[in-house]
């Protein structure tokens, strides 16, 4: 299976931190690890 990566960086409170991953998980992002703000993503490519 092949994957697509995203790295993202994330700044702000947990409220703001929640729903920016929650929108990430809906577009079938996978969030693989965190390193201090910088959140890494995978997704099948289909």
């Amino acid at each position: 299976m092949r994957f697509e990566y995203k790295c993202v960086l994330i700044l702000g409170t947990g409220g703001r931190t929640t729903r920016i991953l929650n929108e990430y998980g809906q577009q079938g992002w996978e969030l693989v690890t965190v390193v201090w703000a910088w959140h890494y993503f995978k997704k099948p490519v289909r």
